[in-house]
């Protein structure tokens, strides 16, 4: 039997103004190729409604692996080529193309830097993504509590000190994961933190969804630059590329990267969407070529909104100076947190508004907040639209008035009775809602976004537990958890 010896593919000299993925794939689609291969649209060969409506080139550009556009699993040219220059403009040794979301980032973090029974050290405003990673790794986690800002009813990032402590209480401590930064902007010293772990023999994993653009904005410390281990970023939510695309960056010092080659291909599809990951390769080269130049122009256009919408109003909104001072951490300014419970309304009523009067899609509410996030495709004409929707409602709320809610912000950490790995798989039945105090759950409560849970499987439900719900249940109209049935929730059978 002869042995067919694979041909070497020539090295190439790169920059980051190329983006050989997305060029190769758009070539590719300008091919007139006759497809006898799936997907079954052939192309876009077939005249359809679905293709009236996204155009004949994305469809094109919609098709399997093969020799010219590599594999996403044992890249070897173009796709190698397009993670290579991912890695170089974000500072990383390795990185890898993420075609499900940071959350199997999240989850491959995860299994690549602990074994079962290991511990993690982890905030307990960790995302939904966590939790499962927990579930699928057999981990034990070991809750931080972070910050919590009863003035705008959220929570910030873990404080040195917390992770200071967890490291002295859990001394075999595998891995600490970081929230960097929180969903509404806020970040911790994480250099600090990385040497604090790394000096305890601890890899630090960062879940830095909503810091795809901290690289090139002035001032900002972005997470490889800090020091962590493994980065797993949302390039989608700040960067520019398509919806479920997402980077996972790797300093390799602690853990090697055929280590997380092999887990992510585990976690991933073997039909990676070619469309999602030429958008990885699209937007890393604008962002790096000029993303800079786009935040330092919304940065004074943000700033005079800022003024304006404080201006005379019962408004506030999170800034560097208050989450300094409040709570020695940075801020990001891309995420516009504004108070609006002054006006005598919650997040959730003014959310609602902005969306059905003014045809405003914020990113999220909560009791007293909502938030936008502004990214190089805003506008001084998208920010004002926003601005003058804000001052309308202030015009347009006769009675102002502050509420409080003590439900409004989660600070609290449950008992955490079995693993959540343990309770996924043990014997489970669903219960009213009002009937699960003191049972053990299997499901994990949460609002989403921004997807922080209430509880989580294997922790006991408490009252408190049950008047989030409520609120929440009340305030925005579901709280989501893996229960099939409203008001319910699956708990662990027997007593414990």
């Amino acid at each position: 039997m002869s042995i067919v010896k694979e041909t070497p593919v020539p090295t190439r000299t790169l920059l980051q103004t190329d983006a050989p993925l997305f060029d190769a794939l758009v070539g590719y689609a300008n091919s007139e190729t006759v497809s006898f291969d799936v997907p079954g649209h052939k192309m876009g060969a077939l005249n359809t409604p679905f293709r009236d409506a996204i155009g004949v080139q994305a469809l094109k550009m919609d098709v399997n692996s093969m020799a010219e556009l590599d594999l996403l699993s044992h890249p070897k040219s173009v796709i190698k080529e397009a993670q290579d220059l991912a890695a170089q403009g974000f500072g990383a040794d390795h990185a890898f193309f993420l075609v499900n979301g940071s959350s199997v980032g999240i989850h491959a973090m995860i299994l690549a830097a602990c074994k079962p029974g290991e511990t993690l050290l982890v905030p307990r405003n960790c995302h939904k993504s966590v939790i499962d990673g927990m579930i699928l790794s057999g981990v034990v986690p070991a809750f931080m509590q972070p910050d919590v800002d009863d003035h705008f009813g959220i929570s910030h990032g873990i404080s040195v000190e917390q992770v200071t402590q967890a490291l002295q209480e859990n001394p075999t401590a595998k891995a600490l994961l970081i929230t960097y930064p929180t969903y509404f902007g806020t970040m911790t010293d994480l250099e600090e933190i990385c040497a604090l772990a790394h000096a305890a023999g601890v890899t630090v994993l960062v879940d830095a969804a909503h810091g795809a653009h901290l690289k090139v904005m002035d001032g900002m410390i972005d997470p490889i630059q800090a020091g962590a281990d493994l980065v797993t970023t949302s390039m989608h939510k700040t960067g520019g590329s398509l919806t479920q695309s997402s980077l996972l960056l790797l300093q390799d010092s602690r853990i090697s990267a055929d280590k997380v080659r092999k887990v992510t291909g585990m976690l991933q599809t073997t039909s990676a969407n070619y469309l999602l990951m030429s958008s990885l390769d699209a937007a890393r080269r604008e962002l790096v070529l000029h993303g800079a130049n786009e935040f330092q122009r919304l940065k004074p256009i943000v700033e005079e909104a800022v003024r304006t919408i404080e201006s005379g109003t019962q408004y506030e909104v999170l800034k560097c100076e208050y989450v300094n001072g409040r709570f020695q951490q940075s801020y990001d300014w891309t995420k516009l947190v504004i108070r609006v419970n002054g006006l005598g309304l919650t997040g959730f009523e003014v959310y609602s508004l902005l969306k059905q009067r003014y045809g405003i899609q914020m990113e999220l509410a909560e009791g007293y907040v909502v938030m936008a996030v502004i990214t190089p495709a805003d506008t001084e004409t998208s920010i004002g639209r926003l601005k003058e929707a804000l001052l309308d409602i202030e015009r347009t709320c006769t009675e102002p008035h502050v509420l409080h809610s003590a439900w409004t912000v989660v600070d609290s950490v449950n008992e955490l009775v079995m693993t959540p790995r343990e309770a996924f798989y043990a014997e489970q039945e669903s219960v009213a809602i009002d009937d699960a105090i003191g049972r053990i759950s299997a499901d994990t409560l949460m609002i989403y976004p921004p997807g922080i849970p209430l509880v989580i499987p294997g922790e006991r439900i408490t009252c408190e537990v049950i008047q989030h719900y409520a609120y929440y249940e009340r305030a925005f109209g579901t709280v989501l958890s893996e229960s099939k049935r409203t008001g319910s929730v699956t708990v662990v059978k027997g007593g414990y």
